[in-house]
């Protein structure tokens, strides 16, 4: 057998054809992420599969490891693309000097492929459900950082135009798509076109507005609005320039909204297909979003060898134990965790965790129950929950897949 390890850079990756005992068979080499130094390099495996099995082997490096995966699996060689934590971690339990230059690196990456051969992943870019989840969701996630963004700038124009009216309304439903503050801007962006009527006239136009929007009619919320307007004092004139500054941010964040509607639409249209998607749904404090984004996330279950994995793949695991503290007298509440992994899934299952703080006991409650437990004991309560709530996650989607005969 003979491992291709592929170190990937950003526009060119080093390459090292190795054979088991640690014998080079082509010594590492650079080549560009083009199709005329690529070919070459397809060539080359080729040549080498006529005399013995050949896989190659590279690390997961965000975006720019597809390229060169996309275009090798278009010509039909096995690709494996492995967790870069579980490459460095084999390399320091082989390696005591720990030197780092792109050679050494496809060196390890191959010696890496060699010892776990039997177990590599293979990469399929077109039918992997799990990849496009998490292209999606990474999308989802992106509209929603800059939806917040441009809300907080809004809110700053509001505090000047009409003091205290952001407080009064919800923020954007993802299940209805509404949102009832854009709407009420639309209508009313400063405090005069409020005050210029009389209680009774807002109260009855407010009334009108929101039939119309599709909101509950609530005459008491209009009085409050008016009582706040009344009592508020702008900062900034009402004229042309600053109504339109605002309609400039309402659109910005209509376009937002239409773009967290699509990707989720999309991800759930994808994600039903997938055995875990009403399992998952099920569990204590998942919601509609979280749920996708937790199947993007964590991607396929089977690829981690035991729950513990998992939790070592979120970066939930502690730090060194005992650093800083005398012997004997460690605390667990006193540690932090590694943060080695995606930040996003842990915050995806820091979403899942206030879900569950914040709302009634759900009918699934193994998770709000350790939560309780956890906060009696002055423990960290929010980190060991996500612990908790991975370990039956990993639990229950390996137990479905078993039954349904796709797991070993």
């Amino acid at each position: 057998m003979i491992c291709v390890g592929i170190d990937v850079s950003k526009r060119k990756s080093t390459v090292c054809f190795m054979a088991p005992g640690d014998k080079i068979i082509c010594r590492p080499f650079d080549v560009k992420h083009t199709k005329e130094e690529l070919q070459p390099l397809v060539d080359e495996i080729r040549v080498q599969a006529k005399y013995d099995e050949i896989k190659v082997v590279m690390e997961s490096t965000g975006v720019y490891h597809l390229s060169i995966a996309y275009f090798l699996q278009q010509n039909g060689i096995f690709i494996s693309v492995v967790n870069a934590l579980k490459v460095a971690n084999f390399n320091k339990a082989e390696n005591f000097r720990h030197t780092k230059t792109d050679s050494i690196d496809s060196t390890n990456i191959a010696r890496y492929g060699i010892a776990y051969w039997a177990k590599l992943p293979q990469f399929d870019l077109n039918g992997d459900k799990y990849f496009l989840l998490k292209r999606l969701c990474d999308a989802y996630l992106n509209f929603s950082e800059e939806r917040s963004r441009i809300l907080l700038q809004l809110q700053s124009q509001l505090e000047q135009t009409m003091p205290g009216i952001f407080d009064l309304f919800g923020g954007f439903d993802i299940n209805s798509g509404k949102d009832k503050l854009l709407d009420f801007l639309e209508r009313y962006c400063h405090i005069e076109d409020i005050i210029a009527k009389s209680e009774a006239e807002f109260v009855a136009s407010y009334r009108g507005w929101a039939e119309e929007k599709g909101y509950r009619s609530n005459e008491s919320k209009a009085a409050t609005i008016y009582a706040q307007a009344k009592n508020g004092i702008p900062s900034i004139p009402n004229n042309p320039i600053v109504r339109e500054t605002i309609m400039w941010y309402v659109k910005l964040l209509r376009r937002a909204d239409e773009a967290l509607m699509a990707s989720l639409t999309r991800m759930e249209d994808i994600a039903r297909d997938l055995p875990e998607y009403e399992l998952v749904g099920e569990m204590g404090g998942v919601g509609r979003v979280t749920r996708v984004a937790l199947i993007a996330q964590i991607g396929d279950v089977r690829r981690f060898k035991n729950k513990h994995s998992l939790i070592c793949f979120a970066g939930l695991t502690p730090s060194i134990h005992e650093s800083g503290h005398e012997s004997g007298k460690f605390r667990a509440s006193q540690n932090h965790i590694v943060k080695k992994g995606p930040a996003r899934l842990r915050k995806v299952l820091y979403q899942v965790m206030m879900s569950l703080v914040m709302h009634k006991i759900p009918k699934d409650d193994a998770v709000y129950r350790f939560i309780k437990k956890k906060e009696a004991e002055k423990s960290i309560k929010k980190v060991a929950g996500m612990a908790k709530f991975l370990r039956i996650y990993y639990g229950r989607v390996m137990h479905l897949y078993r039954d349904l005969g796709l797991a070993a």
